[in-house]
């Protein structure tokens, strides 16, 4: 049966918006797994030495698994603006990302999410830099897969929002995975993302890339845009997307990375949240054998 999740940011970044009742809601709203938020390097389980780091992560997981809700996947570093190019700024976020794919592992969950870098930004198609931004990619992401074995932890590369980056379609993503060629290096598949690409369809998506994917990021889109909306709020056919997931035997989890703006009230937010849930059990239901 495909079971669903929800990343933690939408429930606020911090893990603060219910503070320790957080796990406790995610269950009431329907969802058995969370998409642990550790993106943001600028936070204390970052900056802290690894005793404390390792407390605030234990903290959290004994939380979740009070309330019966597994950390199925892990969202590793990401900073806006890209800053990649330089040595020195690529070694502080290897260094970064070593140390998440570590919590990954304190937090007992087998999947680390991530972006690829960026050393000439969001647009180098076209440029004559496409396979430079392969080589340091292949050379950065290959760098992390031993830190990968030793936690037992699959790296999910996650394809991007991004129609003149060289390493943003599910195509190129799915290129690049094969020829890194390794057990510990899989797919994120992010539905909004691909229907950000003219013509391109998240269901298509994962019958092109169906073993490789380990997890997903499941939401809603229109006019082109990476608009992380509620699923049926947007131009994705969720029916033929679940047919493709049951086609190709995905028996991972759906995990939905929707965003909002605030609500009037909590009530109200809460009430979202609980129908949100349910719209992802009818697609997940949709989807398992």
């Amino acid at each position: 049966m495909v079971r669903t999740g929800i990343s933690f940011n939408m429930y606020g970044e911090g893990y603060n918006l219910y503070g320790p009742d957080c796990y406790k809601k995610i269950r009431e709203h329907g969802y058995s797994c969370v998409d642990f938020a550790l993106g943001n390097t600028d936070t204390p389980v970052y900056n802290s030495p690894h005793s404390e780091a390792k407390s605030i992560l234990l903290r959290e997981k004994a939380r979740a698994d009070a309330e019966g809700i597994e950390i199925w996947q892990v969202h590793g570093p990401w900073r806006w603006p890209p800053r990649d190019l330089a040595s020195e700024d690529r070694a502080e976020r290897m260094e970064k990302m070593k140390r998440s794919i570590e919590f990954c592992g304190i937090l007992g969950c087998k999947n680390w999410v991530i972006h690829p870098i960026m050393p000439h930004g969001i647009e180098d198609i076209g440029t004559g830099r496409e396979r430079s931004t392969r080589d340091m990619n292949l050379e950065f992401m290959s760098g992390l897969l031993k830190t990968a074995k030793d936690n037992d932890v699959t790296i999910c590369f996650e394809n991007m929002p991004m129609p003149e980056f060289s390493l943003a379609s599910p195509k190129d993503v799915l290129e690049f995975v094969r020829t890194v060629e390794d057990d510990n290096f899989k797919i994120c598949l992010d539905t909004g993302h691909v229907s950000v690409f003219d013509g391109a369809d998240p269901a298509q998506s994962v019958r092109e890339l169906a073993d490789e994917i380990s997890v997903l990021h499941v939401h809603d889109n229109k006019a082109g845009k990476d608009l992380h909306l509620m699923p049926y709020l947007g131009f994705i056919d969720w029916a033929e997307f679940s047919k493709a997931l049951k086609d190709v035997g995905f028996g991972g989890v759906l995990s939905l990375e929707t965003c909002y703006p605030p609500m009037p009230s909590m009530e109200l937010f809460d009430e979202l949240c609980a129908v949100q849930g349910k719209i992802a059990r009818k697609i997940a239901d949709s989807a398992s054998g």
